[in-house]
């Protein structure tokens, strides 16, 4: 009789990836996401013993929960309104800024020799 290794190299990052993906570990287990004996292809008693590694013992499936939250709500709508009717009618009092502009001559050839520095 002849046996064929197959080996596979099985990283702590992907599995713990795998898992942080929904992944569970065992077909049976499986939330919709598959596992880790239906992608890489272990038994369960293989999967027990990678289990027992030190950094995958306490590694356990994670699965993302949505909640979706009704935003459409506008409660300062109401708050707006609100305020808007207690609002008084006092003017607002703008000071006003005097600009002066200054008027200077500048002969031609001053004006060549300002532009020439540019």
């Amino acid at each position: 009789m002849a046996i064929n290794k197959l080996e596979v190299n099985l990283t702590v990052t992907n599995l713990v990836n795998d898992l942080n993906s929904g992944l569970t570990w065992l077909k049976k287990d499986d939330l919709g996401y598959g596992s880790i004996e239906s992608k890489y292809g272990p038994n369960p008693d293989q999967i027990e013993k990678i289990r027992k590694h030190p950094l995958l013992k306490d590694v356990d499936t994670t699965i993302t929960i949505f909640n979706i939250i009704d935003d459409t709500k506008n409660e300062t709508t109401s708050n707006t309104k609100e305020s808007s009717t207690r609002r008084t009618d006092t003017p607002l009092e703008q000071s006003s800024l005097g600009l002066v502009a200054e008027q200077t001559e500048v002969v031609s050839s001053e004006a060549a020799d300002i532009f020439a520095n540019l």
